[in-house]
């Protein structure tokens, strides 16, 4: 009985080593401190370690848990020699999953607009779903897959059209894995941002509508002055994690900040914003959007109008966006925002005057 109790605690922690790997990309030294946790769990510290609490596995041990993983599931554990991680890929993977459905994924990604948070959910479903498609394709004779692979991007892509302009966003996906690390960890991040070397505490990431940013705090700042701050993840090259852990404000929320803004930059303000509009049909069309989270319609039955409310910042960028309505929804409040707004109006008149 001792010996099946053994082997049963043996089996747990591989389970639980197993899970993680599939959960998420580790580096070896993440392996070793994920082990030594779960051996801290189990009770399996020698009876001679003077510090239980700080336990800590041999290499030895790590390289037996890989090796097993690695016998047990062969080419499924997959090895980035770039960044040291591995990461365990089962391909359970629905056969029945098709590029209809993925492309249907892209089409309601578009239509999210400003729902940062249902668009990042959406496009991380995306990515996984096709990685592991063509993780599962790829583990058939090589010029098959390849073969296939190519029908099915041009399958996904031959009913796509969209329409408008659209700034080709391209960042290393590598670069957005050791953030999302660095972000559940609490861990500080190098990185060279255009020409210059910056270190800094990653925060969160939000999608805009032309860009994908790195919100995080300059570790050059006091604690007790410094903001949030925007990097653009394509101009972000040469990262890593340091290590050193940081304390992020209990207050910090990465949804409630994208709430604050209307687009994507964060002006420090908070207005009680308004907007009217009288024309019946850009009414019907308004009742659609989603212009805000916290966006409020009010019916005026005095004159049929409509009025939009909403607590936001970001008054150049609302300004730019009911410039492209034609006059058809009307600023009032607040007067700073009027302000902004007839800037921009005047300045695209004179362009045009001079």
């Amino acid at each position: 009985m001792p010996e099946l109790r053994k082997s049963h605690k043996k089996t747990d922690i591989k389970l639980e080593i197993i899970n993680e790997l599939r959960a998420r990309s580790m580096t070896y030294d993440d392996i070793r401190a994920f082990l030594s946790r779960v051996y801290r769990q189990h009770g399996k510290i020698p009876k001679n370690c003077k510090n239980p609490a700080e336990y800590t596995v041999c290499k030895r041990t790590v390289n037996r848990a890989i090796e097993s993983i690695r016998q047990s599931y062969r080419n499924q554990l997959d090895f980035n020699k770039a960044f040291g991680v591995y990461k365990l890929e089962l391909h359970d993977f629905p056969d029945t999953i098709s590029e209809t459905e993925i492309q249907a994924l892209d089409v309601a990604i578009k239509k999210m607009g400003n729902n940062v948070n249902a668009r990042k959910i959406l496009g991380d479903l995306k990515t996984k779903l096709t990685t592991r498609l063509y993780r599962k394709i790829q583990h058939t004779e090589p010029l098959k897959a390849a073969r296939k692979i190519n029908d099915i991007d041009q399958k996904i892509n031959a009913n796509h059209a969209f329409v408008g302009p659209q700034l080709v966003v391209n960042f290393d996906e590598n670069v957005k894995r050791i953030l999302d690390s660095a972000i559940s960890r609490q861990h500080k991040v190098s990185f060279k941002y255009y020409k210059n070397n910056t270190t800094v505490c990653p925060l969160g990431i939000i999608y805009g509508p032309n860009n994908v940013y790195l919100i995080a705090y300059d570790c050059k700042e006091p604690i007790v002055s410094r903001v949030p701050r925007h990097y653009i993840l394509s101009e972000i090259s040469n990262i890593s994690q340091t290590g050193d852990w940081f304390a992020r404000d209990d207050g910090f929320s990465i949804e409630d900040y994208a709430k604050s803004m209307f687009g994507i930059y964060n002006d420090g303000t908070i207005y009680d914003v308004e907007w009217l509009i009288k024309d019946k049909l850009t009414i019907r069309i308004a009742k659609k959007y989603k212009f805000h989270p916290t966006q409020e319609f009010i019916n005026n039955p005095e004159d049929g109008s409509l009025t939009v409310k909403m607590k936001t910042g970001g008054l150049r960028a609302i300004s730019v966006f009911l410039a492209q309505w034609g006059g058809k929804i009307i600023p009032i409040a607040p007067q700073e925002l009027i302000d902004e707004y007839k800037k921009l109006l005047k300045n695209c008149l004179d362009s045009i005057n001079n």
